[in-house]
Parts: structure tokens; sequence; C-alpha cells
């Protein structure tokens, strides 16, 4: 009995010792608590021993729980490296984080590595915040300290490509995308971003490769169907781009770049009549209107419809005056050329004119300006105050002048 009552003794010494450094070493609050039950326990416990007192079984119960039961089991989980505590903080880190608190999110993870040390899953956490707010050198340390703990993490690998290719180091970024693909390959931005990356040094083959690969996994990509179609058009594959062109135009028919890539395949291939019906479509958009109002007069030319290309025209010209330079070198608008001449002769007579009036009108104002400012000072007195109601104020700015003046 005796020795039993050291042992519980012994134990109870050790966990409340256990539980102090780990106090120390892993910032534990809950370890104040849980060593104050425990040496309070331990308080009861030994003058029960020392004099020998029975004990009734609802008393031996608690006071076994406060030395032994539940510090023996935080001690475990401490151990494991498991911690409720840890779980909250990271859980509040990655709502600082979804919510876009970036400074805040950092405070909370570098106090959960203080306490939890440097796990990957809170280091990849924290180098996403670096990354957010363009912190781009700490967040590639950490990433690469996430690798070295964690060769499988896929999102480390992308997150690290997507640096790399920000600071132009395209050969190290391509090969972060790959090993990202290689570890998960549903991982759809990675497809996405390596495709452009691989055309971009001219590898279309092997860009439209990995594009054919991505859409085994996303048949239904839209932006993956348009990217492999343009790697197909670079490659000569016309029907090809053209059969992706109209799949993706399926999954989104408001795809303006996907329409007018089209458009221009159907005018390649003298479809006329679906081509204009395309570039129809996007006339009044922001980036491709003027565009297309371009092809459709290339087709109004190729067709001998030169009054309505004629029309087309002077809507570009008027539109954007750049037109009138792509036109001049444009061989197919040969046919209509003097034509186009008369109108860019005519639009520039029109426009010296306006020159002239508007010039013309600004001697007039400076002219009477001085006049009126250049008038005796007795003669001014002599004018009726009511003249100067008759007085217009938009040529002369006197009225103008003065209020400012006055104000």
């Amino acid at each position: 009995m005796i020795i039993d009552n050291i042992i519980v003794i012994i134990v109870a010494i050790i966990l409340i010792t256990y539980l102090s450094i780990n106090y120390v070493k892993k910032n534990a609050p809950v370890n104040l608590l849980l060593i104050a039950i425990c040496s309070f326990s331990l308080g009861v416990y030994l003058p029960v021993v020392f004099y020998s007192v029975q004990l009734r079984l609802r008393f031996q119960i608690p006071l076994g729980i406060g030395i032994f039961v539940l510090p023996c089991i935080v001690a475990i989980l401490q151990y494991n490296n498991i911690s409720f505590g840890k779980n909250l903080l990271y859980k509040r880190a990655e709502k600082y984080y979804n919510n876009k608190k970036f400074t805040k999110c950092i405070s909370t993870l570098q106090k959960l590595i203080n306490k939890d040390g440097r796990k990957s899953e809170n280091l990849y956490l924290l180098s996403k915040c670096f990354y957010e707010i363009k912190e781009y050198t700490q967040a590639k340390e950490m990433l690469y300290e996430v690798i070295q703990k964690d060769e499988n993490n896929a999102d480390a690998y992308f997150t690290l490509g997507s640096i790399l290719e920000k600071e132009d180091d395209i050969e190290s970024a391509i090969d972060m995308y790959r090993k990202c693909i290689e570890l998960d390959p549903l991982f759809y931005d990675a497809y996405e971003v390596l495709g452009i990356l691989i055309a971009g040094q001219g590898d279309y083959e092997s860009a439209e490769e990995l594009y054919k690969k991505a859409m085994d996994y996303h048949a239904e990509s839209y932006e993956l169907l348009y990217n492999l179609a343009m790697i197909q058009l670079e490659l000569g594959k016309t029907d090809e781009a053209e059969k992706n062109l109209e799949l993706a135009l399926v999954i989104n028919p408001n795809i303006n770049e996907a329409i007018y890539s089209l458009g221009n395949i159907k005018l390649l291939k003298g479809d006329y009549k679906e081509a204009l019906k395309l570039y129809n479509e996007i006339t009044k958009s922001e980036s491709y209107g003027l565009k297309a109002y371009y092809k459709i007069a290339i087709i109004y030319v190729t067709k001998n419809e030169f009054d309505k290309a004629m029309g087309i025209i002077e809507y570009l010209i008027n539109q954007d005056k750049s037109y009138i330079d792509i036109i001049e070198n444009e061989f197919i608008f040969n046919a209509m050329r003097s034509r186009i001449d008369s109108f860019l002769k005519n639009r520039k007579e029109i426009e010296n004119l306006e020159i002239q009036s508007e010039q013309a009108e600004i001697e007039y104002r400076k002219k009477t300006r001085k006049n009126w400012f250049g008038r005796d000072k007795e003669n001014k007195e002599e004018e009726n105050s009511i003249l100067y109601d008759d007085i217009d104020i938009t040529r002369t700015g006197f009225r103008a002048e003065e209020n400012e003046n006055n104000n």
C-alpha cells in the first residue's frame, strides 16, 4: 500500500514537472490550470496518506482525476503535439486569411509557430499571407522550407511557381508547375498557367499536349478549350482549332475572344455568311467591336459590296484614326482605293475648315477682349451700366473673371 502511494506521488510530481516544462517551452496557458489542479489534489492526497485517512469513493474519484487522469491525458496529447489550443489558433488564422486580414493572420501564425513548431501547414499558410502582401522573398523562403518538410504539397509548388514567374525565372517556374501537376493531376490552375508559359517559349507542341491532357480532367473548361485552340492555330491545325472554339462557345456563348477567333477561321475558309454572323455578335464589344467591323469591311470588299464596305470604313475611321494607316496598307482595299482616297481627302478638307474656324473664333475672342479692356477709363465711366448685361460673357470672359475676384 505504501509503495502504491509513493508511486502515485512520484507520477504526480513527474506530470507537474512535464506540464511546467511544456508551459515554458510551448507557451501552453492551459497547463497552468492543470498544474494548479494537480498540485492541489496532491496537497490533499499527501496528508491523507500520511495520516492513513480512509476516504469515501466519491472523494477518491475526483482526487484521482486531479492527481493522475487529467494531467496524464494532457501530457500524452502534448507529447504527440496535439493541442486544442493550437487547433483554435490555426482556425483563427484561417479565418483572418479568408477575410483578407493578412497582418492579423501573420501575427496569429507566428504565435502558433512558437507554440507548435515550424510545421509545414503553419508555414504554408504564413507564406500565403506574405504572398498576398507582396513580400515575395519571405514567402519564397518559407515555401522552400514547406517543400523540404512535405514534398507532396502541390499547393506549395504552385505558389512557389507563381513567385518565380513574377521574378521572371520562367524555367524554374515551369519546373514548379510541372511538379504541381505531377502531384495533383487535377490541379486546374497549374495546367492553365503552365500551358501559357510553355507556349510563350515557342514550344507549341508541348503546350498542345499539356492542354489535351488537362481536358481529360476538365472537359467542361471553356478557358482550356480556348487556349488549346489558340495553340492549334499557331501549329496550323485550323480544323481542330475550329472544333475546340465551337465547343468552348457551346459551354459559354459569351467569350468574345473565341467568337472573334472563330470568325477569323470562317473568313479564312471563305464561309462569309457564318463569319459575318459571328462578327456582328461582338460589334458592341469594347475590346473587339472595331476589330469586328474591320473584318466585316474586308468581307464586303471581297464580295464586291463596295457601298456597304465604304459605310463600315467611314465608321471605323471616324471612331479611330489609326485605321487610316491600316486600311491604306491593306492590299484587299485596292479594289475601292479611289473611293477611300476621295473620302479621306474630303474628310481632311472638312478638318482643315474646322481648324480654321476654331482659329478664327479664338482670334475674334482675343480681339474683342483687347478692345474692351483697351478702352479709356473716361469712356468706361460714361457707359450706361445696362450695357454690361449685353456683353457676350462666353466670348469675353469678363463676368467670369469679375465673379472670381469678388469671391
